[in-house]
């Protein structure tokens, strides 16, 4: 059954186009082959990925034009048959809310230890004339990270191994483009319009 254009959520669709957007800045950071940012700057677009992937299924359940059978399948993000990139994406999102991940009642980490870890370096960068004023008034310079340009990657420490970060956003973009794709979830570009009757 075909279904008509009033029957896709615009809301969810938007949400999901949202966070695809994002990936695509993420993918294209990691991939450049010129070096501009600092470490922060790199990870800025990572934590705002994680935090609307680990929402997106919220977003999902909330929505009135998905269906229970569909919102039944939806993926989780802290049992132990949820995708493992999916609960390091949940430790993630949530570390970067509340600065550590503690183990309350009402919330439990997949990993209290879960964490973004870089690899490798940066250099640091400083303009002569600030360099020359510094010297004459026998001040020194304090770097701060918008000095730096990281020139290292990043892995996500989770239960005791490694994973590349951008392994980890690459696995959780392709989880729920599975999901939206397989559940009808997605507008086309061209659909049925109502036809009404005319009197």
């Amino acid at each position: 059954m075909i279904k008509s254009r009033d029957e896709y959520s615009e809301n969810l669709e938007s949400q999901y186009r949202r966070m695809g957007r994002i990936y695509e800045e993420i993918i294209k950071d990691f991939e450049s082959t010129t070096f501009s940012k600092s470490f922060q700057e790199r990870l800025d677009k990572v934590y705002d990925f994680f935090l609307i992937c680990y929402h997106l299924r919220e977003w999902v359940k909330k929505d009135a034009k998905v269906g229970q059978t569909i919102k039944d399948k939806l993926p989780t993000f802290e049992k132990e048959d949820s995708p493992v990139h999916f609960q390091m994406c949940r430790d993630l999102c949530n570390r970067s809310k509340h600065v550590t991940l503690e183990t309350k009642e009402h919330y439990k980490p997949n990993d209290v230890n879960t964490k973004i870890v870089p690899c490798g370096g940066g250099i640091f960068s400083v303009h002569k004339k600030e360099l020359e004023e510094a010297r004459n008034k026998k001040e020194t310079i304090h770097l701060k990270e918008e000095d730096e340009i990281f020139l290292g990657n990043f892995f996500v420490t989770f239960r005791g191994r490694n994973y590349d970060l951008k392994g980890v956003v690459q696995a959780c973009m392709h989880e729920w483009k599975v999901f939206f794709e397989e559940n009808d979830l997605l507008l086309p570009r061209s659909t049925p319009f109502p036809i009404s009757p005319t009197g």
